[in-house]
């Protein structure tokens, strides 16, 4: 069972939300706020695996609730709603720690398999998530330019697996290696391409031909 929450002010965004993950059967919402000290009160209470939060929640101060989720609560996931589909918008919500970010606009559809993408995988690749995290690797200035980096056959494999959305044990079956070097080999391609997470990492594997 996958338990969410949901955080905004608008009645009608709200219902619209209810109505498309009413009839998941594996989803429960277990909570709603209108206003940020309900949120507070409410994730002190019982913590959800994941929060949908809208942007504009009343009292909000959205960047600061990021950072202190850090420490406070750093195993809740979460999705922010926005008012537009903002690429720079998007890329400070990424850097911040948002695990998927969904316009307000989206349909019900898109809102469950992100809820779903989230809970397997800690990221939900929309076009305005991996239009972000492209332009973000664009703009990285790498030490070595990438035609003149090495990569072993087991760094490789582990950007593969990884773009599967494998987690570190899977990836250690899967190659024969110990979860010591699987993190290991994921800590050497970070430094390697210059990226500081995961999901970055499949990214500039992705865009730079190293995996398919």
């Amino acid at each position: 069972m996958i338990t969410i929450a949901l955080a905004d002010n608008q009645l009608y965004f709200k219902k619209g939300i209810i109505a498309s993950l009413s009839a998941e059967a594996e989803i429960d919402l277990r909570w709603m706020a209108e206003e940020a000290n309900d949120l507070s009160e409410a994730l002190i209470k019982e913590r959800p695996d994941l929060l949908l939060l809208g942007m504009e929640l009343k009292g909000l101060d959205l960047f600061a609730f990021l950072e202190n989720k850090k420490e406070a609560y750093p195993d809740l996931k979460l999705i922010v709603f926005t008012l537009s589909e903002d690429l720079l918008q998007a890329k400070e919500l990424l850097n911040a720690g948002v695990n998927g970010v969904l316009s307000r606009e989206s349909d019900c559809d898109d809102i469950v398999q992100a809820v779903r993408a989230i809970i397997e995988k800690d990221m939900y690749f929309n076009e305005l998530v991996s239009r972000a995290l492209l332009t973000r690797l664009r703009r990285k200035v790498l030490t070595t330019p990438v035609e003149s980096l090495r990569f072993s056959k087991n760094e490789i494999r582990v950007l593969e697996l990884l773009a599967e959305g494998c987690k570190t044990e899977e990836i250690a079956n899967r190659i024969f290696l110990s979860v010591k070097s699987v993190e290991n080999i994921r800590y050497q391609l970070k430094v390697k391409t210059g990226v500081n997470s995961s999901t970055a990492l499949v990214v500039y594997a992705l865009r730079n031909r190293l995996i398919r």
